[in-house]
């Protein structure tokens, strides 16, 4: 498959959630970082990336390709607890778009809606309303506050995002990383019952307006996630559950997409990085959905000589981040309504 380098003029490449030399110095953290107490630890690295990454995105803007960005709309509370969204569509449109809803990564306790700003316009440019979340970040506050978050703007979405030329009945929950799971429990909640009343959730849409899961570089089963080896997961589930050794929580399960999907999950498009820790995490969600007969897409690079990361999606500058925004654009062209 031949692909273009470069997406709209004037993109840049651009590295996502965590440059370079950040990374560096929290792989240095690793040794200490389950000793300390989480809320140090997450303190240092929200230091280091707000200093690396300063808030350049948080207006209003029409960008030159003819895509509006209307930022820091309150979803729930008044928009308190981080309950905000930023809408991006085409300005132009003759009808209904599908609907992206996209929660951010960043091991549950990093990260903003504004890190994938570039990534939403280039959606959007395809054809779609995006619509990038803010969640309540650990370890301040703990799980399940995000997922109820997600339903949250899911109710948004269903009720308002028609002023964006969205349409409520075609709706794509997406995730990357930490986002992915928190995405792909949503999904679960929305599709499965038995955990909707289990978390004490009333799902914000019906299973038939779900049209399906866009899942990048995320952790399904935490039980067994710890054992990828990925930087910082501990401390990272510290903070979210609460509980130092996290695999004794007792609401683990109900996390665990691969334990909550049922045949009724929505068609899932499933990739991650060769050279990823968490590959491991979504060859096994491909392989629980596809035993339940529900429909699957994935997309590995398992025979590719390049070394892909975490959230190797981002890099639209290389051949593999094209590969796979395209490979989304068309499995949401597909389950489309």
């Amino acid at each position: 498959m031949e692909t273009k380098r470069t997406g709209a003029k004037g993109f840049k490449r651009k590295r996502y959630w965590i440059p370079s030399v950040v990374l560096i110095l929290i792989i240095g953290f690793i040794g200490i970082g389950t000793q300390w107490t989480p809320k140090i630890t997450v303190f240092l690295l929200k230091s280091l990336i707000e200093t690396a990454n300063p808030d350049t995105n948080s207006k209003d803007t029409t960008f030159s390709d003819g895509i509006t960005r209307v930022a820091d709309v309150p979803y729930a509370d008044e928009g308190r607890n981080d309950s905000t969204l930023d809408i991006y569509y085409p300005s132009v449109t003759s009808e209904p778009l599908p609907v992206v809803l996209w929660v951010h990564g960043g091991g549950w306790v990093l990260g903003d809606k504004k890190d994938i700003a570039d990534y939403a316009v280039q959606l959007a440019k395809q054809g779609y309303v995006v619509v990038s979340m803010n969640y309540a970040l650990a370890p301040v506050t703990k799980y399940p506050i995000p997922v109820i978050q997600a339903n949250q703007a899911l109710t948004y979405v269903k009720n308002h995002v028609s002023e964006y030329h969205g349409d409520p009945e075609n709706i794509f929950l997406a995730g990357n990383s930490a986002g992915a799971q928190i995405a792909s429990q949503t999904a679960a909640v929305v599709t499965n019952p038995s955990l909707a009343k289990l978390m004490n959730i009333t799902p914000a849409a019906q299973p038939e307006e779900l049209r399906g899961v866009l899942l990048f570089c995320g952790p399904y089963n935490l039980s067994t996630v710890a054992n990828t080896g990925f930087p910082l997961i501990r401390t990272f589930l510290w903070s979210y559950t609460g509980v130092k050794t996290f695999e004794d929580y007792p609401r683990l399960h109900e996390m665990s997409t691969v334990l909550q999907a049922t045949a009724e999950y929505p068609p899932a498009f499933i990739t991650s990085g060769n050279d990823d820790p968490l590959t491991s995490q979504s060859i096994e969600l491909a392989q629980v959905l596809k035993r339940l007969d529900v429909e699957v897409e994935t997309l590995f690079f398992s025979n590719s000589s390049e070394k892909l990361g975490h959230d190797y999606q981002f890099d639209l500058g290389s051949d593999a981040g094209q590969q796979a925004i395209h490979s989304a654009v068309r499995f949401m062209q597909q389950y489309s309504r």
